[in-house]
C-alpha cells in the first residue's frame, strides 16, 4: 500500500488522532477525579478495577499514538530524502520495531476493550450463555492479532501486503462481528427493559435505559466507525488507514463506561434491584440502600396514583393499604 492516496489518508488519520487522544485524556481525568471524589470506605472492588483498567488502556494507546505519529515524521521529516521517496520508505520501514510494538498496542486495546464489552453483556443480560458465541468470537480474534503481529513484525513482513493482509481482514472482521453481536445485545436489552418499566408504571429508567446508556454501555461509536474501515480495508483501497482512528475508540469507549460506573449511572449486578421498586399510594418509594444506587433514584418519588378516580363502573374506588408491586429484571424474556 503506497501512492498518494494514503499518503494523505495517514496524514488526515494522524490529526484525528491527535484530537482523539486529547478527548481520551480530559475523559481519564475526569475519571480520576470521580473516583477521589469517593470516600475510601465507599469505593467498590469495581471501581478500582475499572480505574487500573483504563489506566492501562492510557498506556497502550499512548504507545500506538505516540508510534504512528513518530513514523510519520520520519517518512516525511527525518528520511524526506529517501531514495524513492515516502513510498519506498514505507516498504522499507512497515515492520521497523517500534511499529510493530504500536501495532501490538493497538491489538492489546481492542481485546481488553471487546472483553470489557462481553462482561458488560453479561452483566446487562444477567446470564453466561448470553456470552457464549461473543466470548468464541473473541478468542477467534485473539488468534488472528496474534497472527497479523507476527506476519507483519517479522523480517520484510509487511502490514498491508501478503499473508499479513489476510491476518488484518481475518482479524478485523471477526472484531467488527464481535461488536456489531455484542453491541446489539446490549442495544436491544436496554431498549426493551426500558419499554418494560415504562410499561410496568415504575420509577423513570432513563438514566438506565435512555439514549445516552444505550451508547455508552453498547460501545456504539467503535462499533460505527469499525465498518468503515473494514469495508475500505477488504476493498483494498488506501482510503482504509484513514478510518483507522476506530482503534481510539478501544480506550474512549472503556473510558465512558468506567465514567458511568464512578458515577454510579452504569448496570451492575445489583441494578436490577433498582427496578424492583415499590409504587406506594401513600408516600414515597423505598429503595435498597446500596453505593452503586444513584443519587437519582434515591431521592426519587414514586408514582402516586389517584386513588379517588373512578372505576370503569363509575364508582369511585375504595382507598386501600400501601401495596407492593416488585418488577425484576430476571422475569423479563432474554
Amino acid at each position: 500500500m503506497a501512492g498518494s492516496l494514503f499518503q494523505h489518508s495517514y496524514f488526515i488519520v494522524n490529526v484525528i488522532n491527535a484530537m482523539l487522544y486529547g478527548m481520551a485524556l480530559l475523559l481519564y481525568c475526569q475519571t480520576v477525579t470521580q473516583i477521589l471524589e469517593i470516600r475510601k470506605s465507599e469505593r467498590t472492588s469495581m471501581d478500582k478495577f475499572m480505574m487500573g483498567f483504563v489506566t492501562v488502556l492510557l498506556v497502550l494507546n499512548t504507545i500506538y499514538w505516540s508510534t504512528q505519529a513518530y513514523f510519520g515524521e520520519m517518512m516525511w521529516i527525518t528520511h524526506a530524502d529517501y531514495p524513492g521517496g515516502a513510498d519506498a520508505y514505507v516498504s522499507a520501514y512497515s515492520s521497523v520495531w517500534y511499529q510493530t510494538w504500536g501495532t501490538t498496542a493497538s491489538v492489546m486495546s481492542n481485546l481488553m476493550s471487546d472483553a470489557l464489552l462481553t462482561y458488560r453483556c453479561f452483566v446487562i443480560w444477567n446470564s453466561k450463555r448470553i456470552i457464549v458465541v461473543p466470548g468464541i468470537i473473541w478468542l477467534a480474534s485473539l488468534a488472528f492479532g496474534v497472527g497479523l503481529l507476527y506476519e507483519s513484525g517479522r523480517p520484510n513482513g509487511d502490514y498491508f501486503g501478503g499473508i499479513a493482509a489476510t491476518f488484518v481482514t481475518a482479524y478485523t472482521a471477526s472484531t467488527f462481528a464481535f461488536n456489531v453481536l455484542v453491541t446489539s445485545l446490549i442495544c436491544g436489552r436496554i431498549i426493551f427493559v426500558g419499554r418494560s418499566m415504562r410499561a410496568y408504571g415504575a420509577a423513570d429508567t432513563k438514566v438506565y435505559t435512555g439514549a445516552v446508556a444505550v451508547i455508552v454501555e453498547s460501545a456504539l461509536p467503535f462499533t460505527i466507525f469499525s465498518v468503515a474501515y473494514l469495508i475500505t480495508f477488504a476493498m483494498g483501497s488506501d482510503v482504509a488507514y484513514a478510518f483507522s482512528f476506530y482503534a481510539m475508540f478501544t480506550f474512549i469507549s472503556p473510558l465512558m463506561i468506567a465514567s458511568r460506573v464512578l458515577s454510579r449511572r452504569a448496570w451492575t449486578r445489583k441494578s436490577g434491584m433498582l427496578f424492583t421498586t415499590t409504587i406506594s399510594y401513600r408516600g414515597q418509594t423505598d429503595y435498597v440502600s446500596d453505593p452503586e444506587v444513584p443519587m437519582e433514584f434515591l431521592n426519587k418519588k414514586s408514582t402516586e396514583l389517584d386513588m379517588g378516580r373512578k372505576s370503569p363502573s363509575g364508582i369511585a374506588s375504595t382507598p386501600t393499604k400501601a401495596k407492593s408491586v416488585a418488577v425484576d429484571l430476571e422475569v423479563f424474556p432474554a
